[in-house]
Parts: structure tokens; sequence; C-alpha cells
């Protein structure tokens, strides 16, 4: 019921297109209901013969007689509309069907065919307003809930993507978030336009005859216990429909961007097969949903044509019977009314089965929004832009899973305008210690400081803009290279420091080629750039905002010698006046750092300067020669 609540509260934004939907979806009621009643005086007072002496031969003669007749009741009996009894309506309802009687059938028939068409022209205009406040309630909640998921993903640590397949986030994000706009939110409001239209109709039918309304309800019961069931059955192969469409996505999504290894290996048959089981397997799950909610519609016409039957021999022994009071005239209104119910009642056990089905997307969507990003920010935050002396880590301890530990008991500290290595094998935490001091993690114990500030305490807008990272992967966006290179800082970014940035990263020498230059669009992931042009950029984009520190986690491991050693002199230029932090798996990379800090098993076992450690540290040193004995037989 909670998260229910909650998508409430994103329609209530919205709250003025839901009071004039509401207000338009009562005009449609209402007016549906009067057109029907129409019906009484037309085949009471214009079909009927009778030996009734015509007086009112015109419109006005009519409408004087009626409204005095209103007028003196409504000064006897008060307002119509506080009026709940049929019985003290009765002597009013009695003297306008006298009126009717004593009018001219023809002129009759005119005023009830003119009336009956104003009336339908305004429960559309009604029926128009209703559908064009609720698509715009709609859209708007559904827009707001993707806005809302998109920033909950946004802000979620590393160890959330981690977990989560990015195809199980994209369903959430399209195709949950659709169900629930189109089977819950539009299902609740088009529930509410029904709901209004059956009370209307009950409303006339129990005004008519209320015995024979009473005993037409006695077969809902069954009704609604068969539809409950079939309900449970829909939710529950619904739930399975969206969790192998995670798989699905997941499955397409992280093959598609693996295609040439697919290819390599010659693999296509077999992920074909494997594409094929599981949408096999939600297609089973998606005819079963199917089966049980096509029962619904032919369910409510069977129940709608008891009821009819039930009115029909009941009903018409009563307008037979000469000593029962109940016209043809009211007998087919009646029967207009109860048949009038069907449709909206047929939507009804339509919107309850969407409902049950919308349900597990709501679930789905409710525990993205519900849940809390593992980094959070203190209420009071310390801002800070500059930095001025050290990091410092002490005693920091970091798992992934809470249980194994992947980093035990480091203590390191890198002062301002220093370049520090971390080297050691694959697994070793040097990457983990990085995403640490930018806060990717949280750690799990222990602190990191930044002059002197505990990083959990300062802005983290602020501490992230003191860094500059360039990863092993070159990643870039589909958008033009000035994009990219600006995608590195949240300040404005003029094109001099775009074109600055790319001069120190030696980007230019490659831009300037281009037609386009700056405004060059770049396939998707920059696939249209080699790899040493992509890394490039990604220096680039890490330097245009100015940080104080830059890092380099393996930024040339994935590059030949030709354009590493581009990207190298890249490196060297952008690193000029800042403090440095270097992972490398070549050492000779690395071999001038200011502080060389070798890793082993998640510890650091020793640290220093290059030829220290290979006269004190046997890790460097077996690490180093294995590198060098792999040069030399090159």
């Amino acid at each position: 019921m909670k998260r229910v609540i909650r998508i409430y509260k994103f329609m209530l934004r919205h709250w003025g297109y839901l009071a004039s939907g509401l207000l338009f979806m009562f005009g449609f009621a209402l007016f549906s209901g009067a057109s029907i009643t129409l019906a009484i005086p037309l085949l009471d007072n214009v079909f009927k013969k009778g030996d009734q002496q015509i007086i009112h031969t015109d419109i006005s003669s009519f409408l004087q007689a009626a409204q005095k007749t209103i007028i003196e009741f409504t000064q006897t009996q008060g307002s119509l509309i506080n009026i709940r009894s049929k019985d003290v309506l009765e002597p009013l309802l009695e003297r306008l069907n006298e009126i009717l009687l004593q009018t001219d059938a023809s002129l009759l028939l005119w005023m009830i065919s003119i009336t009956l068409v104003v009336i339908i022209i305004i429960k559309n205009i009604f029926y128009y307003g209703q559908r064009v406040c609720f698509a715009n309630l709609r859209g708007k909640t559904v827009r707001d809930i993707r806005d809302k998921m998109y920033h909950k993903y946004l802000y979620q640590s590393f160890s959330f993507f981690n977990e989560k397949k990015i195809g199980d986030s994209l369903v959430r994000m399209v195709s949950d978030v659709k169900i629930l706009g189109k089977f819950f939110i539009r299902s609740i409001l088009n529930a509410l336009r029904d709901i209004f239209l059956i009370l209307v109709f009950a409303r006339i039918a129990f005004f008519i005859n209320s015995t024979l309304f009473l005993i037409s309800l006695l077969i809902l019961p069954v009704f609604s216990i068969v539809i409950h069931y079939l309900g449970g059955k829909i939710k529950k192969y619904s739930k399975r429909i969206q969790l192998q469409s995670s798989d699905l996505f997941s499955n397409v999504e992280e093959k598609l961007n693996s295609i040439r290894i697919v290819k390599a290996f010659s693999r296509e048959n077999f992920e074909m097969d494997t594409f094929m089981d599981i949408n096999q397997k939600r297609f089973r799950y998606w005819r079963k949903s199917r089966i049980y909610h096509a029962f619904s519609v032919p369910l409510s016409e069977i129940n709608g044509t008891f009821i009819g039957i039930v009115v029909l021999l009941i009903g018409g022994s009563q307008v037979l019977n000469p000593e029962i009071n109940f016209s043809l005239g009211s007998f087919f209104t009646f029967l207009l009314a109860i048949f009038s119910m069907q449709h909206p009642m047929k939507n009804l056990t339509k919107a309850y089965a969407n409902f049950r089905k919308a349900l597990v997307s709501l679930e789905r969507i409710s525990e993205i929004l519900e849940r809390e990003t593992e980094i959070s920010e203190q209420q009071t935050q310390i801002r800070k832009k500059s930095f001025n002396n050290k990091i410092e880590l002490k005693n920091v301890d970091f798992s992934y899973d809470h249980d194994d530990l992947v980093l035990r008991n480091i203590n390191l500290t890198i002062n301002k305008g220093k370049r520090i290595a971390l080297v050691g094998g694959s697994g070793a935490g040097k990457t983990t210690i990085v995403n640490l001091v930018e806060r990717l993690y949280d750690t799990s114990a222990g602190k990191i400081l930044i002059d002197n500030i505990p990083i959990d305490t300062i802005n983290l807008k602020d501490l992230r803009s003191l860094f500059g990272t360039v990863t092993q992967d070159s990643i870039l966006f589909g958008d033009t290279i000035h994009n990219n290179i600006r995608y590195g800082s949240l300040n404005k970014i003029t094109d001099d420091q775009v074109q600055n940035a790319a001069k120190i990263a030696y980007a230019d020498e490659f831009i300037d080629s281009y037609k386009d230059k700056y405004e060059m669009m770049l396939s998707s992931k920059g696939a249209n750039l080699s790899g040493g042009q992509k890394q490039r950029l990604c220096i680039a984009r890490a330097i245009v905002g100015n940080p104080p520190i830059l890092i380099f986690d393996e930024a040339t491991s994935a590059l030949d010698s030709e354009s590493e050693q581009a990207v190298q002199l890249a490196i060297k230029q952008a690193t000029e006046n800042r403090t440095v932090i270097v992972i490398a798996h070549r050492l000779s990379t690395i071999i001038s750092a200011d502080k060389i800090v070798v890793l082993d098993g998640g510890e650091i076992v020793c640290a220093g300067k290059h030829q220290e450690l290979l006269k004190s540290c046997e890790k460097y040193k077996t690490l180093y020669e294995l590198q060098f004995e792999d040069q030399q037989n090159k």
C-alpha cells in the first residue's frame, strides 16, 4: 500500500489535471445517465395512445407549465438536490407526467430529439475534457517516475552496478514504467470513470425499481470471486515475464557489446540458442498470462447476460401485470441503465486484471525508488575547492561483499605535487584504492583524509572535482569531440579551454585534420577513432577542469607501442605541476615516480623509489625481472 501511495503522490504533483479530469468525468457520467432517461417520455408519452386532452401545442406553453409545477413543489419540499426519497418526488413526477400527456406528441418528439442531441454533445465535451486532462496527468506522472528512477541510478555506488545487470535497469526504466503508466495509472483513471458511470446508472435503476435492481445484484458475488482468482494468476505470470525480460535484455546488451568476441570464436549459433531459450521461456509465461487474462471479458459478458435475463423475465412480468405501476418506458429505461452498466463493469474486470499485472512492475520500480545509495552525504558538508597538502589513508580495510577483505590495513600518504605509482599483480587492490580515494565506494574500516579532512564529510561534487581520471577503457560518448572534452568539468568551459586541454594532451594533432574539427560527431564509444586517439581525448577531458590531482588507471596497457608512446607524451605534458596517482602494469612507465607502492593480496608490502625497491623489496624485484625478461625475449 505504501508503494501505491507513492505513485499517488507523483500524480498529486499535477493535482490541477486530476481535479479538472474528475470534474469532466463527473459531468460525463451525469449526462450519460440523463441521455437514457429520455426513453421514459419517448415510450410512455410519445408513442403511447391516450385519451388525454392536448393542451400544450408549443414549447413556451409546455415550459411554463413545467416551470410552474416545479416551483410549486420546491416551495413546499425545498431544493430538488436535497431530495433522496422517491416517495417525496412521486407527486412531482406524476404532475410532470400529466403535463407530458397533455402535450402534442409531435412537439414532444421534437423536444426529446433536440434535448438528446444537446445532451450527447455536452456529454462528449466532458468526455474529451477528461481524456485530455488524464492524458496529461498520466504522461507527466510517468515522466516524473522515470526522472526519479534515473536520478536514483546515477547516484548509486559502484557496488550497485557490480551487482545489477544493465539490461535489468533498462527493463525497469522502459518496460516496467510503461506498464505502470498503461496498466496502473491509466487503468485507475479509467476505473474511476467507470465507477462514476456505474453509480449514475445504478442510481437511475434503483430509483425506477429498487426491488428489481437488488435482485440483479445477487449474481455479482460469484463473479467477483472468480475475477479475484484470475487476478492472482495474472500477477504471478506477469512477475515471471518481467524477470525473463530482464534476462533477455541483459543477454542482448552483453553479447552485442561483446560482438567482437562472439564472432572471433564463432559463437553465433551458441548465442542464438541461448537467446531463443530465454525468449521461449518468456513466451510461455506470456501465453499463460494472456490465457488467464482472456477469461475476464467473456466472464463479464456471461455475467451481464445472466443479469439481463433475470431483469427481462422479472421486469417484463411486472410490465404485463396491470396491478403493478411499472410502465413500458420505465422498464425500457431500467433495461438501458442495467445494460449500460455492463460495459463499465467489463472495463472494471479488465482494469483489475491490468492492475494485478502492473503491481509486479510497481514492485520492481519501487525497489529502485526505495534504494538508498551506499555513498551518502552528511547534512553538514564541508565545501572544498582546492588541494593544499596531502591525501592520507589510515588503517583502511575494504570488502565488496562485507565478508572477504579486498584491502587490509592500508596506510599511505600522498603528498601534494608528488607522483605516486601503485603496482602489483591483478587483484592486488590497486584500482580499489583510487576508487576509495574518489569515494566511489566507502571504506569498510579506517579513514581517508584530504588535507586532514575526512572525505566522507566533504561535499561529494567538490571532492570529485579535485580529481581528473583516465581509465584503461577509453570511454567516450556519441557526441561531438568538443562536448566529450568539456564533459570533464562541472564549471562553464570555454572553447579556448577545450582547445588548450586538447593541445596539452596532443589531441589537437588529429582533431585539426578533421573537416568539422571539434564539432565532429563521434560514433558510439568513439568507435571511429583509434585506441591512442581515444585515450588522448580522455586525457584532455581529465585535465580540462584543471584538477589538482590526476589518476591514470593503466591508461596505456591496452595500446600498441606507437600509440603508447604518443599517450605517454600526453601524460607527461598533462601531469606537470600536479599530484599524480598512476596504476601501471608496465614498470618501465613509472620508474621515475616519487614513490612506488607495491601491493600484494590487498596489502602494501613495500614502498619507495625504484632503485630502493630493487634492493629491498622481493615482490617488486620479481615483477621487474619478469617484465625485463619478457622485453629481452621480444
